[in-house]
Order: structure tokens, then sequence, then C-alpha cells
């Protein structure tokens, strides 16, 4: 594949060449076209290993669309491709399995919930640039509420962006994220706890106009139902930071990509 500064006007195809705009890059791509036959591919032994790990990537692909869609609320913050590093975080954690076969392994969160916080969801803007503070998280008892706590937050002092700004909030984000598995009825992965992704809750602070006043930072988001009650879930926390770089009719206004965002703590069943 081939990157094309040359605009052509339009996505398609000449010759041996596909051409498409790709919208983060800002540029114009030339791929080649070619390959085995589909009828190759599924029965041909010389596509036997590229078949096992075309399945894994198939499964680490339904996970990070499980995992984009329970922390969509904050999805303005994060870089348009951050669906590739969703991607990329459950294909590692897919290698941790030393269970299953080979293309058939299970997207754990528990075989590797350190991988999750180093997701960087905004590559131009990094969440441990934007934002340096210590905060506390914390889950009830009862499994159903997380709180995040930030003591004596300066936004001088601790919220930076590129740019002068006039405001910044905080989001808490909860989602509750199943394991992703192979299974052979469906011959395809699937979650192994249906509609997690859906109870997603979140909470965000006040606009803090910029300033040098410690304020203690307070959020708390709750489930409806206790969360971790089967096996192979997990509950993910995410922090989003937004920035207002000005105002409009006299409050903050916003426009997309204008913070960062990443997943702080993660508790599994």
């Amino acid at each position: 594949m081939a990157k094309n500064d040359d605009d052509n006007g339009s996505d398609g195809s000449s010759g041996n060449s596909r051409y498409y705009y790709d919208p983060s890059l800002k540029k114009w791509i030339r791929s080649g076209k070619g390959g085995p036959t589909k009828e190759q591919f599924r029965t041909s032994p010389s596509f036997a290993r590229t078949r096992e790990r075309t399945n894994e990537f198939g499964g680490a692909g339904k996970w990070a669309s499980e995992v984009k869609g329970s922390l969509s609320v904050i999805g303005h913050l994060a870089h348009a491709r951050w669906f590739n590093k969703l991607s990329s975080a459950g294909y590692y954690i897919q290698q941790k399995d030393e269970l299953n076969e080979l293309g058939h392994r299970t997207i754990a969160i528990s075989n590797n919930p350190l991988q999750l916080f180093d997701i960087e969801f905004n590559i131009d803007h990094p969440f441990r640039s934007v934002i340096r503070v210590s905060h506390q998280v914390s889950l009830s008892p009862d499994k159903k509420t997380v709180t995040m706590n930030i003591p004596e937050f300066v936004t001088s002092r601790d919220a930076h962006w590129g740019n002068k700004f006039y405001a910044v909030r905080i989001y808490l984000v909860i989602a509750q994220q199943a394991d992703v598995a192979w299974n052979p009825d469906i011959k395809d992965y699937a979650p192994v706890v249906p509609d997690l992704d859906l109870l997603t809750r979140y909470s965000v602070s006040d606009w803090m106009v910029r300033n040098s006043v410690p304020v203690d930072v307070n959020l708390e988001a709750s489930f409806v139902k206790p969360a971790l009650t089967m096996p192979g879930s997990s509950v993910l926390v995410a922090m989003g930071v937004e920035f207002a770089t000005t105002t409009y009719m006299g409050q903050p206004y916003v426009t997309p990509r204008c913070g960062s965002m990443a997943i702080v703590e993660c508790y599994s069943a």
C-alpha cells in the first residue's frame, strides 16, 4: 500500500490499484489488488496459519467494538483512529490466553488488565500530557457505584493544552465489558455475557475556569444493578478531560477532540 498526495477527487479503482481518501491522514491512499481467492484462503493448507490469525484479529476487532461502544460518550475526546488502538490492545491481551488453541484464543481482560492503561486514545494529545493529577478511584462494596476524587485540582497548574484555554471539565465513565471468546455454535467470536455495552453510566463535572484556585473534584456514577456478577465480566473506569478554548454567548465553547481520555482503573469478576 502506498500513500498518494495527488487528489484524484473520488474513491474508486483503476487497473490493479484502488484509491480511497483517509480523513485522518488527510491523504489519498493507493493500494494494490490481488491475493488468493476466497476458496483458496478457506481450504488451502498454505493459508492455515493465516486463517488462524484472521480469526483472532476478528475476535480482537469485536472486543474493540464493544469497548468503543461502551466509551462512546467520551469518544469525541479520542483520536480518529482510536479503534485501531483498541484492536491492538485486544490482540495483545488475546495472546496471553494459554488455555485455548491458536485461532480460538479468548480476549479476557483479567489476563492482562494493565494493557488497558497503556492505550493512548489520543495520540495527538496524550492523556498524561494534558492532565497531571493524583486521583483516587473506588468501587462500592455492592459493586454498583464508582467514585473518583481529584483533591486540590488547580486548572492553571494541572491541566495543559496547546493553546490557552478558557475552562476545563472532567468526565467519569464506568462501563461493563465482557470477555470475547470463540463460540463453536456460530463459528465466530462473541461476548461471553451479552449486552453489557448497554449499561454504561457517566458523570461530568461543572466547567472550571482557568485560574489558580484549588478545587476538590468529586464524581460518582452508578449502575442500576450490581456489576461483576457473571464470570468473564469486568468494569472499566475511564476519565475524560475536555477543554473549552473560548466562549460563545457567555458559555464555554468546545470543538471535537479538544481534550483526551484514558482508562484509569479496571475491576474483574
